[in-house]
């Protein structure tokens, strides 16, 4: 597996890992009493903190990542664009795309453009290798990469 591939997978996954619940607004407890109020023999928490290393995935709305929609093709992280190096096998975008991925590649999405994006479903694409799609969900553009919402046939 090339560079190029490994450093778009480990991008995808790292990009993909905080979309997580999509927003959602943490459950209030309905008994804030006892919560606020710990037992006299139990030990205060200790600080949650994060390495100093550690990676920002989804950047904020303000550096790019947005919700959306993305047209293009079904493809794979081996091949991305140009099944051709393939030989024979690239003749067909479809059958090179489940070849590549049986082998240890990822589905990707190429977009009309020809940008590679990493794609956190890896089960939906596979009824659409080589084929034009629709993908909605949050498109981080710095890390190529979408948390997928849906994936529909063109």
């Amino acid at each position: 597996m090339c560079r190029c591939t490994l450093g778009l997978m480990l991008a995808g996954a790292l990009a993909l890992a905080a979309c997580g619940d999509g927003g959602a607004k943490p459950t209030v407890s309905a008994q804030p009493d006892k919560a606020a109020t710990p037992p006299a023999s139990a030990t205060p928490p200790a600080p949650a903190t994060a390495p100093a290393t550690s990676p920002q995935p989804f950047a904020t709305a303000g550096e790019g990542v947005h919700e959306g929609t993305i047209r293009g093709v079904i493809s794979d992280s081996m091949c991305g664009k140009d099944h051709t190096r393939m030989g024979d096998d690239g003749k067909d975008p479809a059958a090179c795309t489940k070849k590549c991925v049986g082998a240890g590649a990822k589905y990707v999405l190429v977009d009309d453009d020809g940008t590679v994006y990493a794609l956190s479903d890896q089960k939906k694409p596979e009824a659409f290798a080589g084929k034009p799609v629709v993908v909605e969900g949050h498109i981080d553009p710095k890390a190529k990469a979408i948390h997928v919402h849906s994936l529909k046939a063109l």
